[in-house]
């Protein structure tokens, strides 16, 4: 998020330059009305009536160039636009995330027709409420929600254990995969926790995580099949640096390797994790013949902290005998 910052009055001209283009490609191959969106829509009455209206509750992505804005009004996002040539390179889920996390939007409004906009919400956790209005008359709009997203640590004595486990199988591989009883059996220094992802009440995926000094290494961390793909891993994400406050975080994900028959999941879960502030730290693990890359969500993580949390982890499961290495 750091190149998220509030708008100020000198970047009025560029915002409005974003807003022009965007209703004109968004919304004028849907009502062909050539009088106002190449006539009366226009970036210095844009500029003006923004001015006068949205500044303050505006926010841009600038690095260097201005490339996209989010317009926020309580709890609604009024506005999120990104420069078209910048399209599909995050800005948006940038803006959108910044939006919900930091200034509690959950709720914002879509057009009908525009069927690219609707999928991309729903990719970042929203849904459509079912409510509809019809705005000027003939622009019918959509409004959608943000899901309520929860995580809650689920002790061990849990009825909930058995849905933890059929999500464990769902996720993963048999090689790569400890049954929930094992992994609550092998916290033997206090510092292992199984967090529930709660999606509107639903127990809809789990972490599994181990802290250690000022670490917090995630383990194990999956989502139900019929959930995933709709935002609800990315939140959760989210929220689980906000319940671990001021702690470093480690992943470990599959080496992506076109040999392999689940590139296509390989590569889509380093994405992932790179796409919501993870960075490769340059060191490998290789556990059961599987490579995995290790990443953390600050970039100046050093091999020396990650060599002493495997050997405290070793002590607990001595079994667990990684070779670790460079490339």
């Amino acid at each position: 998020m750091n190149n998220i910052r509030k708008a100020h009055e000198k970047d009025i001209s560029r915002i409005a330059e974003i807003i022009v283009v965007n209703y004109r490609i968004n919304f004028y191959p849907f009502f062909r009305n050539d009088e106002f969106y190449f006539g009366e829509l226009n970036v210095l009455d844009t500029a003006k009536d923004f001015s006068e209206n949205m500044l303050e509750n505006t926010f841009v992505y600038d690095d260097g160039i201005i490339k996209g804005i989010v317009c926020t009004d309580g709890r609604e996002i009024k506005k999120l636009f990104v420069e078209p040539q910048f399209r599909n390179c995050g800005i948006g889920a940038q803006l959108l995330n910044f939006a919900v996390d930091n200034l509690n939007t959950d709720f914002l409004y879509v057009l009908e027709y525009n069927k690219r906009a609707v999928k991309f919400y729903q990719k970042h956790g929203f849904e459509l409420t079912g409510e509809k209005f019809i705005e000027d008359d003939i622009v019918p709009m959509l409004k959608m929600s943000l899901k309520n997203i929860q995580l809650k640590e689920i002790p061990q004595n849990s009825p909930e254990k058995s849905v933890l486990e059929k999500i464990n199988q769902e996720a993963f591989p048999q090689n790569e995969r400890i049954s929930i009883n094992d992994l609550y059996s092998s916290n033997k220094d206090g510092n292992l926790s199984i967090i529930g992802i709660y999606a509107d009440n639903i127990l809809s995926g789990f972490f599994v995580t181990r802290k250690f000094k000022n670490i917090v290494y995630i383990a194990y961390f999956a989502v139900s099949s019929e959930k995933r793909s709709k935002g609800i891993g990315s939140r959760a994400l989210r929220l689980i640096r906000n319940y671990y406050e001021n702690y470093r975080f480690i992943v470990e994900f599959e080496s992506p390797d076109e040999k392999c028959t689940n590139n296509n999941i390989r590569l889509h879960r380093r994405n992932f994790y790179l796409r919501n502030g993870f960075f490769e730290t340059g060191l490998y693990n290789r556990y059961r013949d599987v490579e995995f890359i290790v990443a953390c969500s600050e970039n100046d993580f050093t091999t020396e902290e990650y060599m002493e949390f495997i050997a405290h982890l070793r002590s607990i499961v001595p079994e667990y005998r990684p070779e670790i290495y460079r490339k």
